[in-house]
C-alpha cells in the first residue's frame, strides 16, 4: 500500500496493491506490447455467457473461462468482486439495476489485478471505502457506461495499466477524483463522454501520459476539473504527454464537495497541469472558476517538478468578473520551468498580464517563469484558509444523476478500445 501526496500545492491519494508482471516490459515491469489483441484472441465477451445472481456472481467469476460474457443480474451487490480470467466482459443487466453498494465498509465495488483485457459495463457502483471500479497491472482495460458515485477514493481508476478506454460513464461524489488513470507511460488510453460532478476532483492522473487522451467530456462542480500530476511517489515521473481536447469545464468550485487529505483542501481552477511537462490543451471550453481558468503549478514533492514544454491554445476561457473578482482565465505560475506557450486562447485576463506575449506559441523556446499571484491562491489551500470543507463522503447526498443514466447498448462488441489509437 502506498499513498502519494501532495506538498504545498496540491494532493491527491493512492492506494496501490500487489503488481503481476507481464512478458514483454520497459525493465520496471510495465507492459510495452501493442495495444492489439493478440493474435487468436477473442474481443472479450464473445466467448461462453453466463448468468449470475446477487448470490453466485463471485463463483461464476470464479469459473468464467477468458473470453466469457458474464452477464450480473439486477440487484444490490455487496461488491469486492474479483475477475480472475482475460478478456472477461462483464455486464449489467441495467445500469441502474445492477447496484455494487459497499455500505461504507467494503473496499472495492470490482477489479482486474493483473488480468488483461476487463471490461467492466452497465452497472453502478457506490459507498465503497476505496473505489468503484479498479484495473491494476492491465494490459487492456475498459469501462462503457458505468456509475461511480460517493466512493472514499476513486470512481473508476487504472493504475499501472495500459491500453484502456473510459467511455459513457458518470462519476460524482468521490473523494479524491472521479476518474483516474496513473502511473503508466505510454498509457494509450482514452476518456471520453463522461460527466464528472461534485467530486474533488474530476480528473486525477499521477506521472500518466503518452497517447492519453481526456475529450469531448463535461467537468462541472468539482472542487477543481481536470488535473494531471507529477509526483514522486509513484514510478514514472514526471507526468507528461497527455492531450485534454474539446471539454466543456465549467464551475469547478465546490468549496463543500467530497474531499479527502489534502485532495479536499483546493478548489477554483478548472484544468491544473501539476508539475507536467509537453501536454497539450486546445479546443476546451472553460468557464466561471473562481481561481483560474487554466493553469501551470509546480509540484514540490522530493524533487521540485515544474512545468515545462507545455502547449495551451485555442481554448475559450471566461469568467464572470463580478462574481469572481479575483479569478484569471489563464495562468502561468512563477515556478514554471522553460517553453510553456499560451496563444489563439479567447480570453479575459492572465497572470501574468500578456501572456501570450511573453509566452507565445510562435515563438522558438518560451523563458521559465511566471507569476506568484496564482501559486499563492493554491497555497492558501495548503494553509486551510480558503474556505475548502472535507464533507464525508459517506454521508454526501446521492447526485441527482446518479440513478438516471442510460444503458449500454445491447449486443456484442465488435470492435476493441475504437476510440484509442492503437
Amino acid at each position: 500500500m502506498m499513498k502519494h501526496r501532495w506538498i504545498a500545492a496540491l494532493a491527491v491519494l493512492s492506494i496501490m496493491p500487489t503488481t503481476a508482471s507481464h512478458a514483454a516490459t520497459d525493465g520496471t515491469g510495465f507492459s510495452t506490447i501493442p495495444c492489439e489483441l493478440p493474435a487468436g484472441t477473442p474481443i472479450p465477451g464473445s466467448g461462453e455467457v453466463l448468468t449470475a445472481n446477487v448470490q453466485s456472481a463471485q463463483a461464476v467469476l470464479d469459473s468464467a473461462p477468458a473470453g466469457a460474457l458474464v452477464i450480473l443480474e439486477n440487484g444490490i451487490y455487496p461488491g469486492n468482486l474479483v475477475v480472475k480470467s482475460p478478456y472477461t466482459r462483464v455486464r449489467g443487466e441495467s445500469r441502474n439495476g445492477v447496484i455494487l453498494d459497499g455500505n461504507s465498509t467494503r473496499e472495492i465495488g470490482i477489479s482486474a489485478i493483473g488480468v488483461d483485457g476487463v471490461v467492466f459495463e452497465n452497472m453502478t457502483a457506490h459507498n465503497f471505502t476505496r473505489h468503484g471500479f479498479f484495473w491494476h497491472h492491465a494490459h487492456g482495460y475498459w469501462a462503457r457506461y458505468v456509475t461511480a458515485y460517493n466512493n472514499g477514493l476513486y470512481g473508476v481508476y487504472a493504475f499501472d495499466s495500459r491500453c484502456g478506454q473510459i467511455d459513457n460513464s458518470y462519476g460524482s461524489g468521490n473523494a479524491d477524483s472521479a476518474f483516474y488513470i496513473g502511473e503508466c507511460y505510454p498509457c494509450d488510453a482514452t476518456i471520453t463522454d463522461i460527466l464528472a460532478e461534485s467530486n474533488a476532483l474530476g480528473y486525477s492522473g499521477t506521472n500518466a501520459g503518452g497517447n492519453l487522451i481526456l475529450k469531448d467530456s463535461i467537468w462541472r462542480e468539482n472542487a477543481m476539473g481536470i488535473v494531471p500530476n507529477t509526483l514522486d511517489g509513484e514510478d514514472r515521473p514526471p507526468q507528461r504527454g497527455i492531450t485534454i481536447k474539446e471539454n466543456l469545464i465549467e464551475d469547478n468550485n465546490a468549496i463543500t464537495a467530497p474531499g479527502t487529505s489534502l485532495a479536499g483542501t483546493f478548489y477554483g481552477v478548472g484544468i491544473a497541469l501539476a508539475g507536467g511537462v509537453g501536454n497539450q490543451v486546445y479546443g476546451n471550453v472553460v468557464t466561471d472558476h473562481a481561481l483560474a481558468g487554466i493553469i501551470t503549478a509546480p509540484l514540490p514533492d522530493q524533487n521540485l517538478w515544474m512545468p515545462s514544454g507545455n502547449t495551451v491554445w485555442g481554448n475559450t476561457v471566461t469568467h464572470d468578473a463580478e462574481a469572481f473578482p479575483d479569478a484569471y482565465d489563464l495562468g502561468q505560475n512563477l515556478a514554471s520551468g522553460p517553453g510553456n506557450c499560451w496563444s489563439d486562447n479567447t480570453f479575459g485576463n492572465s497572470q501574468p498580464p500578456m501572456i501570450e506575449d511573453i509566452y507565445s506559441c510562435g515563438m522558438t523556446t518560451t523563458p521559465p517563469g511566471g507569476s506568484p499571484l496564482i501559486e499563492l491562491g493554491l497555497v492558501q489551500g495548503f494553509a486551510g484558509l480558503n474556505g475548502r470543507v472535507q464533507s464525508d463522503w459517506k454521508t454526501w447526498p446521492v447526485p441527482a444523476g446518479a440513478l438516471t443514466q442510460a444503458d449500454a447498448p445491447a449486443g456484442a462488441i465488435v470492435e476493441w478500445l475504437p476510440e484509442v489509437s492503437i
